[in-house]
């Protein structure tokens, strides 16, 4: 078992387990936030010993939010969990597009350029009040507010970020929406956060702005995009649909607050 200031690790016959204090999410809420990267059952009997290790390391570190993502497949590590008091939450899909070099994408008439410090204040506007169902703004215990918080500070973290980049798409002048991405180590695009506007919302964005970033990626040799989204977010969901992304399989998502 290793027992870090912010990192909890163990590897038994009955369970294997890895969890980290997130600094971001503890700074905005303003007390410690758990994420477990790695949680497995080995076996049944021994593995309810065994997670009183992580307990005692999260009262310890008085974590009072705590976050894990499961494969779709993992019922009985979900059902552990929920015996423990966590509350599933969401279901995350994840829609992937390969082959990007070889389609014909049409110019939609929008500009991307990267983001500037000037260019802030509006983004974060954005960031704060385009977002509903993800987890932070559909689990009930939780302050949206909050949840508004941590996504216009992701925006303005993003400019000092080594690999992630933020881009603004523009209408003439005016900014419609905004793409955090990143490449990654297999040389694909990842898009971390992405959003129109409130206010352009519904009024053909989505679609301009989703062809334009696939256009944006071809004309800098990448051939494949993925991104995360909420099953609850049904327009969206569509949108991939779409423009012929294929599903990756689903995770489960679940939260553990302390009384």
């Amino acid at each position: 078992m290793s027992f870090s200031s912010d990192t909890f690790f163990i590897e038994t016959d009955g369970l294997s387990l890895q969890a980290t204090i997130v600094p971001w999410d503890t700074k905005i809420f303003d007390y410690p936030v758990v994420q477990i990267d790695q949680f497995k059952i080995l076996d049944d009997d021994q593995s309810t010993s065994d997670f009183m290790e992580f307990e005692s390391w999260r009262d310890i570190k008085q974590c009072k939010l705590i976050s894990c993502r499961l494969s779709h497949d993992r019922i009985c590590e979900s059902m552990f969990l929920e015996a423990k008091g966590f509350r599933f939450v969401e279901t995350v899909l994840h829609p992937k597009l390969k082959g990007l070099l070889s389609l014909n994408i049409l110019d939609q008439g929008l500009s991307i350029i990267p983001a500037t410090v000037a260019d802030l204040p509006v983004l974060i506007k954005i960031a704060e009040s385009a977002f509903r169902n993800e987890r932070f703004h559909i689990d009930p215990r939780l302050d949206p507010q909050i949840g508004d918080l941590r996504y216009g500070r992701w925006v303005a973290s993003t400019l000092h970020h080594p690999r992630q980049r933020l881009l603004k798409i523009l209408d003439n002048e005016i900014i419609v929406a905004f793409f955090i991405i990143e490449v990654l180590d297999d040389g694909h695009v990842y898009w971390h956060l992405t959003a129109v506007s409130p206010e352009h919302q519904g009024k053909g964005y989505g679609r301009r702005t989703w062809l334009s970033m696939l256009r944006f990626h071809k004309q800098n040799g990448y051939d494949a995009v993925s991104t995360t989204i909420s099953a609850r977010n049904v327009s969206v969901l569509n949108l991939y649909s779409s423009l012929n992304f294929r599903f990756l399989p689903p995770e489960m998502t679940f939260h553990w607050m302390s009384e």
